[in-house]
């Protein structure tokens, strides 16, 4: 994505349950490695689940969400999602509604504070449009689909820089938590456009991060938490996953419905 190396300094500037009954609880992972491994073929075996995203813990540009999410291969994934946010300077918060089926393009049902056609409400929004507008929205897109996809950041900076702390076991959940260094995740993460995101952190500062991943007795997670110390707030990003393979549909909206742009 064009512009995911904005994502981390936007959240910085803030920042299941369709499986059959398993017969016992997973082995416990005794590192970061095999931690990562086993999460991702778990979820690479279902490849749908529904996320919410909660509220964040300090100001800043990322907004609480939910939706649904397909892996597609290859590391690609289709969403969509649903967030609360002002869309205008010293406005109220309007709905937004995003649908995005390849890396290149998403779409937006945009609130009628936008003045379109209450039979058009949705806009494509293409990533070699460089506007303010698109830039804008598009920002506000990946803020959640980096949270949600967490296949695509999350996993892999935790894998880079990563350093299991401790294992704990809650009633049937297993959770983890994980000491991020991003330098050590710089250093070590070969992908330069995940390498410019943990950059950005540097260059605030920001060194490390403590990660937490819940898993349920299928191995797969329920929530991935991260917490963030940036300057004098504690910043704390939520993201929880269910419904695990389900069957989830994600389709572009109908062309009739799609407005020129604005």
């Amino acid at each position: 994505m064009k512009r995911t190396a904005t994502l981390l300094v936007a959240a910085l500037a803030l920042t299941a349950c369709t499986s059959s009954e398993p017969s016992s609880t997973p082995e416990r992972q005794p590192d970061v490695k095999s931690l990562v491994a086993a999460v991702t073929k778990a979820v690479d075996e279902k490849a749908a689940y529904h996320f919410t995203i909660a509220p964040p813990t300090a100001g800043g540009v990322t907004a609480p969400a939910n939706g649904s999410v397909r892996l597609t291969g290859n590391g690609d994934a289709s969403i969509e999602a649903t967030t609360t946010r002002a869309v205008q300077t010293g406005g109220k918060a309007e709905e937004l509604r995003y649908v995005s089926t390849t890396q290149d393009a998403a779409f937006v049902k945009l609130p009628p504070v936008f003045g379109l056609q209450a039979a058009k409400p949705w806009m494509k929004l293409q990533r070699a449009d460089t506007d303010e507008f698109t830039n804008t929205l598009l920002g506000f897109h990946d803020v959640i689909y980096q949270q949600a996809v967490f296949t695509t950041y999350h996993l892999p900076v935790i894998g880079a820089g990563g350093e299991l702390r401790l294992t704990t076991q809650v009633a049937d959940r297993t959770h983890y938590s994980i000491l991020v260094d991003y330098r050590k995740a710089y250093d070590t993460l070969t992908d330069e456009a995940l390498r410019n995101e943990v950059k950005l952190a540097l260059d605030q500062n920001v060194s490390s991060a403590v990660a937490e991943i819940e898993l349920d007795t299928s191995g797969l997670p329920t929530l991935i938490r991260f917490s963030t110390q940036f300057q004098n707030a504690m910043i704390v990003d939520e993201t929880r996953f269910s419904d695990w393979g389900g069957n989830i549909q994600i389709t572009d909206p109908p062309s009739n419905e799609i407005s020129p742009r604005i």
